[in-house]
């Protein structure tokens, strides 16, 4: 299962253009600018573990089948929140163009499932670094998938990114607006214009990850060493720049604790 290993830095929104343009010229490349809408869904009751429709769903023979089965041996013995990633980019742009009120995401848009772990414990040495497995499934059944085994919408968000990559290593500017929150929001094919929107808080988060991925498991810590030393030296060069923070791993945690009788 591939390990993110990522560092992360809050940026002041004063210092959002001076920041793009030291991460452009650094990566020697055109940012890339995107709008990805973010719902958070949970099982509507964490006492049914994994999938229910997990034998149905094999039946289907698509691409994918192998990880949702890993995922359903991950839920059967942890519920977790998911994620679905819905890359709105363009529907986004072209509302903001015409200034409309609202943006539509047309129906069957192509979206990716994301889970992650619970962080590991923080490294003593690399404090500032946060390192987690994922599990990311591309397939076009996706909501309904979650629809059938009885999956709520938890929130609705969308986040604005600016992307970067050198040496396999890439750098995320992003802010998050919030469309809709529980406790029983309302799935709905539109989003607001975001150019009248105001985002959760007065601030951007820098992300600068890398993955370890490896076919044999033996030599997975090889390659997790590998990118926590691309970190360190980008966290080494940055000195001074941005301010990578040691956060609390449980603000990414995403288990759901079972509620007492």
């Amino acid at each position: 299962m591939p390990q993110e290993i990522f560092l992360s830095a809050v940026v002041a929104n004063a210092d959002e253009t001076k920041a793009r343009a030291l991460l452009g010229g650094f990566t020697e490349m055109r940012e890339r600018h995107s709008f990805t809408r973010v719902r958070h869904y949970e099982p509507q009751d964490p006492s049914v573990k994994g999938f229910p429709t997990i034998r149905q769903l094999q039946k289907d023979s698509a691409p994918s089948n192998a990880q949702w089965q890993e995922l359903q041996q991950i839920l059967a013995k942890q519920p977790s929140v998911l994620q679905l990633r819905t890359d709105i980019t363009e529907s986004v742009q072209n509302e903001m163009m015409r200034g409309g009120s609202t943006t539509v995401i047309p129906a069957n848009s192509p979206c990716i499932v994301r889970w992650t772990e619970f962080p590991e414990p923080t490294n003593p040495r690399l404090p500032f670094i946060t390192q987690r497995k994922v599990i990311e499934i591309v397939d076009q059944r996706a909501e309904r998938i979650l629809a059938d085994n009885k999956f709520r919408l938890k929130s609705d968000l969308v986040e604005e990114s600016y992307h970067w990559w050198l040496n396999d290593v890439e750098y995320i500017l992003t802010r998050t607006f919030v469309v809709a929150l529980g406790p029983n929001p309302v799935i709905s094919q539109e989003t607001p214009n975001l150019a009248s929107a105001e985002p959760v808080a007065p601030f951007w988060i820098l992300y600068v990850r890398t993955r370890a991925e490896s076919p044999s498991p033996a030599t997975m810590p090889e390659h997790i060493r590998k990118c926590q030393a691309q970190l360190v030296q980008v966290q080494g060069k940055f000195m001074g720049v941005f301010d990578f923070k040691v956060f609390d791993r449980r603000c990414h945690d995403t288990r759901i604790q079972e509620r007492p009788a």
